[in-house]
């Protein structure tokens, strides 16, 4: 137990509004085992402070034992939004929070126990006789007469969601989670959905791809179904309901259904729901209307939500404001973004000046992949934020040379294949899993917080000079650490963060993460294990292909050889580049 510091010049306040936070996260393949640990620890910290300041307000003010060092203000997570890998993540966040059996890894949990981060994106569908890269390869979803829907077997993509979407009887709101909780995932819309736009004399219609799914949680201020008011473009989950689980389980599948790798989803959306979408997405009804036959549904298919807006942070921030129209002049709140791969495919490439077709097709498709990424209004909403209202959780890694602590070249062991590489081996996604909570760690000690100065305006309440003592840190190059800035969401495990003093004998080694060992690989052992199933999985898909046992026949004879060695080559130049062999 700290001691109890007494400042008699400061008049504490109780807090006058909660801090609202929003979380996006990015799409990122089987690198959402680096988003999972991010998230992981930051929920454990905010368990650990709620904890902190319960046992505050049962103990009150005058009582000796009351920690001054605590701080006392609140905060809200009001908006969760994500694509793709960050889409699942976003659900499993949901899930976590309400779930009061969820455990956090830690120290006293290394195996991540009851812990749906941990069993999802890292252990996976892995048993002791087959891991989950096996059932990818597994041929039980191909069939002779119909074309395949996906170059890998969804079957344990499908197993994982089972497991972890579940009905819950219990569901509880901790003191730092909105009864109003968002979550926003971003899909692909194929079959596209139809805008009639009246013009003076005749109509145009325009066709929209892009989507997202929305969802709140019920509980005493939200009823399940769709809410009555026509301007509401969200569903109300009974998470109590299987039904309702199975709605949330294939909007998540759909989110990270990786184009042509895993295969698309069926939606299905109440027309009533549909009909809401030109008031909420143009800010008006008249003029424009959805171009739908008089059905009771809308059916399409869905593919990842990340091929079209794979860092959904804008519509987070359209989410937060709607909720909140004076949040921007009370400016309490953050949004911060989890991006496994932030700068991934955007280094500025040398002009090429060739022209023939294969370099025009190239080129076609990556301008059209980076010009529907390229969201105008999120950016806009972004540049417009006022200071320190955003921040980046990405991955770093560091390793000790004679010299000290440098940057590696390599962060995540997923990133090869882009962000497949995960799937190989699973301890390359139990070393991105770990990193996440060693990089959130710093994230929360180090980056995530206000200034000194705006302490009161930004959280409704002063803080103690005792937590000021505790709690905040200086700039990385103030030789005289002055203290300058005081975390959103303070870590307990910190004795004193600008003097780099961790309670170990409470959280022992959780007090200061390690870097995780960085995993090797032998392409040895993918030979043994692999070869034969990824063989057995191309030339069943040629024959589904082709529907003829002669061609078949000719690419197991000629081509599954060379088909092979191309694959085994691919990867093996993927985990070479990364340092991973």
């Amino acid at each position: 137990m700290l001691k109890r510091y007494i400042y008699p010049e400061i008049t504490m306040k109780m807090p006058t509004k909660k801090f609202k936070i929003c979380i996006t996260m990015a799409g990122a393949v089987s690198a959402g085992a680096y988003t999972a640990g991010v998230i992981d620890y930051l929920l454990e910290s905010l368990h650990l402070w709620e904890n902190a300041k319960k046992r505050n307000r049962e103990l009150g003010e005058n009582h000796p034992e009351y920690d001054d060092s605590i701080p006392m203000h609140d905060v809200e997570l009001e908006v969760l939004s994500g694509a793709s890998a960050g889409g699942i993540t976003g659900t499993l966040t949901v899930l976590s929070l309400l779930d009061k059996d969820h455990r956090f890894v830690n120290k006293d949990n290394p195996n991540g126990e009851n812990n749906v981060f941990y069993q999802s994106w890292v252990k996976m569908a892995d048993t002791d006789t087959e891991t989950s890269l096996m059932k990818l390869l597994n041929i039980d979803d191909l069939k002779v007469d119909e074309y395949p829907e996906s170059l890998l077997n969804v079957a344990p993509i499908e197993t994982i969601a089972d497991n972890a979407l579940k009905t819950n009887d219990h569901v509880a709101f901790p003191n730092y989670v909105s009864k109003s909780l968002d979550l926003v995932l971003t899909t692909t819309n194929l079959r596209g959905l139809n805008f009639n736009i009246d013009f003076k004399d005749s109509e145009s219609v325009i066709t929209n791809h892009g989507g997202f799914f929305r969802y709140k949680i019920a509980n005493d201020e939200h009823k399940s179904g769709i809410p009555e008011h026509e301007d509401s473009l969200y569903f109300v989950l009974d998470l109590k309901d299987k039904e309702h689980v199975n709605y949330l389980k294939n909007a998540t599948l759909s989110t990270s259904a990786f184009p042509i790798g895993l295969k698309s989803r069926e939606i299905t959306i109440a027309h009533e729901y549909v009909a809401r979408y030109p008031k909420y997405l143009f800010d008006r009804s008249e003029g424009i209307r959805v171009d739908l036959k008089k059905d009771d549904v809308y059916k399409f298919n869905s593919v990842d939500g990340g091929l079209i807006n794979n860092e959904p942070f804008g519509i987070c921030m359209k989410v937060l404001i709607e909720k909140n129209e004076t949040i921007r002049e009370d400016d309490n709140y953050a949004i911060m973004m989890v991006d496994p791969f932030p700068n991934q495919d955007h280094d500025l490439d040398p002009y090429d000046s060739k022209r023939d077709i294969i370099s025009i097709a190239k080129g076609m498709f990556k301008a059209l992949r980076n010009q529907v990424m390229f969201n105008q209004d999120g950016i806009l909403e972004a540049l417009s934020l006022s200071n320190r209202t955003k921040f980046l959780v990405e991955p770093k890694r560091k390793h000790k040379t004679a010299e000290g602590w440098i940057r590696s070249k390599k962060d995540l062991a997923s990133a090869p294949l882009s962000g497949f590489g995960g799937f190989l081996d699973e301890s390359f996604r139990e070393h991105d899993f770990h990193l996440g909570r060693k990089n959130c760690q710093s994230f929360l000690r180090y980056y995530f917080a206000v200034e000194n100065r705006n302490i009161v305006k930004r959280f409704g309440a002063q803080v103690t000079e005792a937590a000021k003592d505790r709690f905040s840190y200086s700039d990385k190059d103030d030789l005289n650490k002055e203290p300058k800035y005081f975390p959103i969401i303070p870590d307990m495990r910190a004795l004193q963060v600008i003097n780099k003093k961790f309670d170990t004998n409470t959280y022992g080694i959780d007090a200061n993460l390690e870097y995780p060992k960085y995993p090797k690989y032998n392409m040895e052992t993918f030979d043994k294990v692999y070869k034969k199933p990824i063989k057995k999985r191309i030339r069943t898909i040629i024959k589904s292909l082709t529907k003829s046992g002669f061609y078949t026949f000719a690419f197991r004879l000629l081509g599954q050889r060379k088909a092979y060695k191309v694959v085994r080559k691919t990867i093996e130049d993927s985990l070479d580049e990364s340092g991973l062999l």
